[in-house]
């Protein structure tokens, strides 16, 4: 609906940027109306596609999304070619991170980051210096279901394991004190037999 490329309808969902945009923010109204209020109504975004909708107009979107109640902005692109889009920069840690920074900053709506956001440290610094508001794992987490701890224990919380159901943080947490210094298999090459 959003891309002038493909959307080719000549009713009130197609045509100018208003009508393209018509459609999302229909449904942001109606999901909102029976959504809970104290629960936050996520919307994602292609912010940039590639095929004639870029960050701009997305700006523009994310402010009428707001008034219509949506909470947050998940930032991240591509979808109409199949390629990633590039005009963020190239292919590589936290590349789609700009279109979050832009929507937070221009739209003053809260953003998720995405897109290759693996380490610990490089998703806190993203959080610190307010270039989004939340950050999305995806394959990250298929790669290694244990981020969130792994990335807790990098960051220095001290009872890392809290963030796991109770049986397992009881053993977890049994086995760290009877063993000083344990690494998770996660946090490095290693150890030396």
């Amino acid at each position: 609906f959003l891309s002038p490329h493909v959307n080719r309808r000549n009713d009130r969902y197609g045509g100018s940027e208003e009508n393209r945009m018509r459609f999302a923010l229909e449904i942001a109204e109606a999901v909102r109306s029976q959504w809970p209020d104290g629960k936050p109504l996520f919307v994602r975004l292609s912010v940039e596609d590639d095929a004639g909708w870029g960050p701009d107009e997305n700006v523009r979107l994310s402010v009428l999304l707001k008034q219509k109640g949506v909470d947050v902005i998940d930032c991240s692109s591509g979808g109409i070619r199949g390629a990633p889009v590039v005009s963020a920069g190239p292919v590589g840690y936290g590349y789609q991170v700009p279109y979050a920074d832009k929507l937070k900053k221009e739209a003053k709506i809260s953003t998720m980051a995405v897109g290759l956001i693996v380490h610990a440290d490089q998703a806190e610094e993203i959080l610190q210096k307010q270039k989004a508001d939340l950050i999305a794992i995806a394959r990250e987490a298929m790669h290694n279901p244990n981020w969130p701890i792994d990335a807790a224990q990098k960051l220095g919380v001290s009872s890392s394991y809290s963030l796991m159901p109770s049986p397992y943080e009881y053993w977890l947490e049994k086995r760290s004190k009877q063993v000083q210094n344990l690494v998770p298999s996660t946090h490095s090459k290693g150890i030396e037999i």
